[in-house]
């Protein structure tokens, strides 16, 4: 692969351009996850239908990662990433003016390809504009928009549902897509372009699709219990079709996924990692907010400020991080990660049932702090053990943050749901006492997720000749 690297104008603007696709992205999925009720409320659903919101913008999108990184490899990331933001701003107006139930799913799931599109581009752009010295440095600036939109979302859409209507969660993406889209054509040069076209594998990528997108929903419903055979069926489905992906891909000449990568312990080893970490990172997520309205008398609006600490000081911390990971090696900064992750999943262990706003409060601090670690370090870690498929690798560092979410939410709901004997009850009515027994276990669960990514980062040594 031949980079391009830019000069320092158009470095800035890719930033920029990088920054604000990531936080679109975070501030689309976490401002939904507040408007559902009202969502099925407006359009005459049941909560649990509305969901379906949610479920179907991540399946498409998990699922579409791959398939629009070989694209990026091979063409280039301008046409994609252009084509990304305007999709997504485009089937955002088509959300935001749904009168229908149908409608509104039709125009989430093309959010989902567009922003499938904007996930696959966006670390590409720095495997091939910037110098492997600040890697980090450009991978970072997508887990900082990441996280500020996750934090901003709850709030915006708290909000916009009071004052507004659900409808505008969807709009408010318009104004700046259409900021981004030209700053995003002269952000990326044409020189960027490849020669060859796309060579797309439509049958492995088909195989992939409905390998990804079965499993997501199966962990998606694995806590219902009134979905329990479409669980089952999911699940089978995603083993048929994982393994006639795999077959087919080692037999193709040119393969959508080589998947000689993963023969790779350090590559394999630092895909599980990023996975651990969303697991860790989604028991926290998921529960903290309704542990600090139902367990320490919050409301959603002092809850929502005080989620915003660990994004404030992710976006403070993660630059100078990803700076001297880029100077002094991945491999303490990545144990690092680890280490603090499972200390602020430890922290609600022991003090969850004694907690005060104060202690709340101070346990932001590490929460934020862990994932300015994983960022930039870790994702270039992943990088640098891929060989030549560096540009697959930069995208495949997505596909582990949604699957390991994904997976991550299926297990805290699922641990919840076991150890506060609640299965059938809508979270926000469980019992204070209840909801402590399923709390403080589902963040045992994910403290032992947090101690593989520090057994993992501790085995894989740092190959200088890699950076």
């Amino acid at each position: 692969m031949t980079e391009t690297l830019l000069d320092r104008r158009h470095t800035a603007m890719m930033l920029a351009v990088m920054f604000f696709a990531t936080l679109m992205d975070g501030l689309d999925s976490s401002i939904v996850s507040v408007a559902l009720p009202d969502i099925g409320i407006g359009l005459g659903m049941d909560t649990g239908t509305a969901s379906w919101v949610s479920i179907v913008y991540m399946m498409v999108l998990a699922s579409l990662i791959i398939p629009f990184a070989r694209i990026c490899s091979n063409v280039g990331v301008r046409t994609t990433l252009v084509a990304g933001f305007s999709i997504f701003t485009i089937s955002s107006f088509f959300c935001g003016i749904s009168n229908s139930f149908a409608m509104l799913i039709v125009s989430r799931t093309v959010q989902g390809i567009g922003a499938a599109m904007l996930a696959a581009a966006g670390p590409i752009c720095c495997t091939e504009h910037l110098p492997r010295d600040r890697l980090a440095f450009g991978l970072a600036v997508l887990t900082i928009g990441s996280s500020l939109g996750y934090a901003f979302g709850p709030a915006v859409g708290g909000v916009i549902v009071e004052f507004l209507s659900w409808n505008w969660i969807f709009l408010i993406n318009i104004p700046l897509g259409l900021i981004i889209i030209p700053i995003a054509y002269l952000a990326v040069p044409p020189s960027s372009r490849k020669e060859g076209g796309a060579n797309l594998d439509l049958v492995g990528t088909a195989a992939l699709f409905v390998a990804i997108s079965s499993g997501i929903f199966a962990l998606e419903t694995v806590a219902y219990a009134e979905m329990r055979t479409l669980t089952i069926a999911s699940a089978v489905l995603f083993l048929v079709f994982t393994g006639i992906f795999i077959r087919w891909e080692l037999g193709h000449p040119n393969p959508l996924l080589k998947l000689g990568m993963f023969r790779d312990f350090g590559f394999t080893s630092v895909f599980l990692c990023l996975m651990f970490v969303n697991v860790s990172y989604m028991v926290m997520i998921y529960l903290v907010p309704f542990f600090g309205e139902i367990c320490v008398g919050l409301s959603p609006m002092e809850m929502g400020l005080i989620l915003f600490i660990p994004a404030v000081i992710t976006a403070t911390t993660g630059m100078p991080v990803s700076k001297m990971s880029d100077r002094w090696g991945r491999r303490p900064f990545c144990i690092i990660a680890g280490m603090i992750t499972g200390l602020t999943l430890l922290l609600y262990v022991l003090l969850a049932r004694e907690m005060d706003v104060v202690t709340l409060i101070i346990i932001m601090i590490p929460n934020g702090l862990g994932w300015a670690f994983v960022g930039g370090p870790m994702a270039s870690r992943l990088v640098e053990h891929a060989g030549d498929e560096r540009d697959m690798a930069a995208s495949m560092t997505n596909e582990a943050y949604y699957i390991g979410g994904t997976l991550g939410l299926a297990v805290s709901a699922m641990v919840f749901t076991l150890f506060s004997k609640t299965d059938g009850v809508d979270i926000s009515e469980v019992p204070a006492s209840a909801f402590l027994d399923g709390f403080v276990a589902a963040c045992v669960a994910g403290l032992l997720f947090a101690v593989g990514i520090v057994v993992l980062s501790w085995m894989l040594r740092d190959d200088r000749m890699k950076r």
